[in-house]
């Protein structure tokens, strides 16, 4: 807006003083604008086209991918776990391993016990049956005492008196009562001392057992 202008347009009335300080503001303004658009538009051309350059891109270079830690760990753990499990399986081949030996070991020693108890059988039994003493015959009513049994055998007059003296025994075999010889009894006892063996070691007189029959108390043995 020019000064004549605007100065016959205060007169009138019609603008104020600061609607014309605002007006030459804005000019001057404009003005700037303008010059610094032409200023960039010389610089522009000034410079080389950059369109003909390779495009540069604003993103860093790729860096070298480091190993993850992540990645590592199942691999670095895999050994781990496969001695893990290696010393698990060695644990339980080695326990196996002791139960059969201890087992075969239980196994063998049962059969050698029953081994050793079938010889001994056999030995007591040949003991008896080499030096048995019965009489078919016999009539005289020979009565001892097991635990708190009283048991009877019948002998001679002569066994009986032997009887008394601790010269001959009574044992059992196959629920037989059986007499034989005192040493051979001290060999069965020697061979088998669970052997159940009625022994006389009083020394009674041979007259007072002929009057009277003694009751021969067992030498105490669990089995019959």
């Amino acid at each position: 807006m020019s000064n004549s202008l605007s100065e016959q347009l205060l007169k009138a009335g019609l603008i104020t003083q600061s609607q014309i300080d605002q007006a030459e503001q804005a000019k001057i303004e404009q003005k700037e604008k303008a010059k610094e658009a032409r200023e960039q538009a010389k610089h522009k051309q000034s410079k080389p086209n950059r369109s003909s350059l390779p495009a540069k891109s604003n993103k860093p270079a790729a860096k070298p991918e480091a190993p993850k830690a992540d990645a590592d760990k199942p691999a670095q753990n895999k050994p781990a776990k496969q001695r893990s499990a290696s010393d698990l399986e060695q644990f339980y081949r080695e326990r196996n391993s002791l139960e059969r030996q201890e087992k075969e070991a239980e196994e063998k020693r049962k059969r050698e016990l029953a081994e050793r108890k079938k010889q001994t059988r056999q030995q007591v039994q040949e003991l008896i049956n080499a030096n048995l003493k019965n009489v078919e015959d016999a009539a005289v009513r020979y009565n001892f005492v097991v635990g708190e049994t009283v048991k009877y055998l019948y002998v001679t007059e002569q066994q009986q008196q032997e009887l008394a003296a601790g010269v001959l025994a009574i044992t059992f075999l196959a629920g037989k009562r059986c007499l034989i010889p005192a040493e051979v009894a001290e060999q069965i006892l020697a061979v088998d001392p669970d052997k159940l063996i009625v022994l006389n070691k009083d020394g009674i007189e041979s007259s007072e057992v002929l009057l009277e029959p003694e009751l021969i108390v067992a030498v105490e043995h669990p089995h019959l």
